[in-house]
């Protein structure tokens, strides 16, 4: 066993950041040794001891608004490469993100490290994977099943032990009493989303909703949040949590969620949602020139390949709109309809344990010897 557990983890968005700190809790419980270094945001800076880029602000969708980030994107870059570079290799663990991630898995190889790619970019799709994974990793975990089998014919090592969504619901906590008339509501966690789809949120509500709890995201600003609430609705009690979105689900009745990996958090958290997304005048602009064809944008849908929660995108998000497909699910067939829906995803997600089990083959790599590095 080297003499030395240098871990260093890279994380772009809100949902790696918390991937990143599971994996974080759990090795440092099977190697104490460890050492951890991280490009993330608030989660992966508390469990790893600070971080060498913060990618909190890195979030986007669409060329443009990913354009409009890329500077902030490209420095975290740089820093990560230059911190790589130093010292001895050890175990780089690239979290999604793949703008980033994909070239800092092959400079870190070229370094000698070991590299473990957890949720690899794009791992829903069913036709076809990274074409680039199996040559600058040594073992990809992925969080669907039909993802490692596509990668294993590629000739890369990839496992599938679930995905890791389902163990971060479970280690929050048990089934709640949910709040008779509460509405979740999940903006998002990129800034220039929360607003927009805050709005749409409160412009919304059918009069059986007599409360809102916001599940505040480690990006947002969760006073921010109560501004824009008290502006347009004053009437309606709002409830402003943070770091605890698994709670705000199992509490409510149902939800109101920005498209994203909230959509599955929800459905594993059993609560029925409405999904909206708003996008800005540049996006609007984007998307009819673009003309993206896609026939589902929510996760539960997409990988259930049919219409099983209420999708609403743009200018379909309209409050009449909104609010007839939340009251058809806050009672009646509607609601019933998606709670069978979210028992067969259950049986698509697989085991519980997906960060346990990651956290333990990454234990075993940092046993092995790291590579020389590539001239």
């Amino acid at each position: 066993m080297p003499s030395h557990a240098r871990v260093f983890l890279s994380a772009g968005e809100a949902s790696g950041d918390a991937y990143g700190e599971g994996l974080v809790k759990r090795l440092r419980a099977l190697r104490p040794d460890a050492t951890f270094e991280a490009v993330g945001g608030r989660r992966l800076a508390a469990s790893a001891g600070g971080l060498v880029a913060d990618s909190s602000r890195w979030g986007a969708i669409g060329i443009i608004e990913a354009l409009l980030v890329s500077p902030r994107v490209i420095r975290g870059y740089f820093a990560a490469k230059r911190r790589l570079a130093k010292g001895e290799p050890g175990l780089f663990i690239p979290i999604d993100f793949g703008f980033a991630n994909i070239r800092l898995a092959r400079f870190a190889k070229r370094l000698g490290w070991r590299v473990l790619y957890f949720v690899p970019p794009g791992s829903w799709r069913r036709d076809k994977q990274g074409g680039d994974l199996p040559a600058v990793t040594d073992a990809i975990v992925t969080p669907f099943s039909w993802s490692a089998e596509i990668l294993r014919g590629m000739g890369a090592n990839a496992h599938w032990f679930g995905h890791p969504l389902r163990e971060l619901t479970t280690e929050s906590g048990g089934v709640e009493d949910r709040v008779c008339g509460r509405l979740a509501a999940l903006p998002g966690s990129r800034g220039h989303e929360i607003e927009r789809h805050l709005i749409a949120i409160a412009d919304s509500l059918p009069p059986t909703v007599r409360e809102v709890e916001v599940a505040v995201a480690a990006t947002a600003d969760a006073r921010a949040i109560l501004r824009t609430w008290a502006r347009r609705r004053p009437d309606i009690p709002v409830i402003v949590t943070e770091s605890d979105t698994y709670g705000v689900l199992k509490r409510a009745e149902a939800a109101i969620v920005c498209s994203g990996t909230a959509t599955l958090e929800a459905a594993i958290c059993g609560c029925p949602m409405v999904v909206i997304y708003k996008a800005s005048w540049v996006m609007e602009l984007e998307y009819r020139v673009r003309r993206p064809k896609f026939d589902y944008f929510s996760l539960p849908n997409i990988l259930l390949e049919r219409k099983a929660v209420s999708e609403l995108l743009q200018h379909d998000a309209s409050p009449v709109r909104v609010r007839t497909e939340l009251e058809g699910i806050l009672r009646g067939p509607g609601r019933e309809a998606q709670l069978a829906a979210f028992d067969e995803l259950e049986r698509i997600l697989g085991p519980s344990d997906a960060l346990t089990q990651a956290a333990r083959l990454a234990s075993q790599m940092l046993a092995q010897p790291t590579e020389p590095p590539i001239p």
